[in-house]
Formats: C-alpha cells, sequence, structure tokens
C-alpha cells in the first residue's frame, strides 16, 4: 500500500468516526485534503500522524462552525468583502462585493438591510456593524477600533434592537396593506 493510499485510507477513518451522514463525509474529506496539502506545503517535514491529527482538528472545527476555518467569514484573506465610500451627502456607504457572483439575491438582501439600518446608526455603530457583517467576532472587532469588546456587545445589542424594529415595522407595514387591500375588496 503506498502512502497516498494510507493517508486516504485514515482520512476516510477520521469522516467516519466524525459522522454517519455519507454526504457530510464527502465535505468532510474534501476539506481534509484541501487543509493536508496547505498544511504540506506551509509545514513540511512534519510526521504522516501529524498531519492527519491536523486534518481531525481541521474537520472538527468545521463541524463545529457549520463552515470551513478558512472561509471568508471566519478569516481574514485578501478577498475584498466590501468597502466603504462617502457618499454625496458625506455619510459613510458601504458597498458589498459579491462573495458568491451566483447569489445575487442574498446580496441584494443584504444590501437592502444595510441602507435600512445605516441612518439609524451612530458612527460607531456602523463600524462595528461594518465589522459584524464581514464576519469578525467580538474581541476583534473590539482589537480594530481599540475599544473595550463589552463596548462592542453594547452596541451589538442596539444594532440588533434597530434590526427589530425595522422587521416589527415591515411586518405592520405589509400587515396593514393587506388589511387596507381586504377592506377595499
Amino acid at each position: 500500500m503506498t502512502g497516498e493510499n494510507r493517508t486516504l485510507k485514515q482520512l476516510r477513518g477520521v469522516a467516519a468516526k466524525l459522522t454517519r451522514d455519507l454526504e457530510l463525509q464527502k465535505d468532510l474529506l474534501q476539506e481534509m485534503f484541501i487543509h493536508l496539502i496547505r498544511v504540506q506545503v506551509e509545514l513540511p517535514d512534519r510526521t504522516p500522524s501529524w498531519y492527519i491529527k491536523s486534518c481531525e482538528f481541521h474537520a472538527r472545527n468545521y463541524l463545529k462552525h457549520g463552515r470551513s476555518v478558512d472561509s471568508h467569514k471566519r478569516a481574514r484573506n485578501v478577498v475584498p468583502l466590501g468597502q466603504v465610500s462617502n457618499g454625496a451627502d458625506g455619510k459613510a456607504v458601504f458597498v458589498f462585493e459579491p462573495a458568491d457572483p451566483l447569489d445575487l439575491h442574498s446580496e441584494l438582501v443584504t444590501q437592502d438591510i444595510v441602507d435600512l439600518i445605516m441612518p439609524r446608526l451612530s458612527y460607531m455603530q456602523q463600524q462595528i456593524f461594518f465589522f459584524l457583517i464581514r464576519g469578525l467576532g467580538v474581541r476583534e472587532i473590539a482589537r480594530e477600533l481599540s475599544i473595550t469588546h463589552p463596548a462592542v456587545i453594547k452596541h451589538r445589542r442596539k444594532i440588533a434592537g434597530f434590526a427589530m424594529e425595522l422587521l416589527h415595522e415591515r411586518e405592520t407595514d405589509s400587515s396593514g396593506a393587506l388589511r387596507t387591500a381586504l377592506t377595499a375588496n
């Protein structure tokens, strides 16, 4: 048995140990292969068992977080997720570049949400909201803005409150419009 076949068999065993779902095993195997290649390039001269264990940790993290630890939401990479520019009125305008060009609907919905919430937020809340959209965690945002993480949590709660207000306004508007349409008939 060659070294590559042995590694493949061990990775299949790791995937089978982590889940019984065959489709998820295939996803995990693919994630582990990508991770294996990346780690072998970045950290050569490790033992095969070290690489397998690293792949297992990577797969566990994938399962724990529901997405790849190498995805744009979890890591700062060179893929630009959005940019800030100043509009004609001097306010910050957030422009998003689609992460997945085939998922234009999600990008448009995200842009609509941002456009509705932004006018209600203070400058600090806008900055925090933008970092949250980019996938940064509370402590990372605190570090970027040089504030405490409890302050970020406080602002995040206020942002969520504004979002809930918008949701309730939309529900009221749509149900009011529906009642008007029903009573008109």
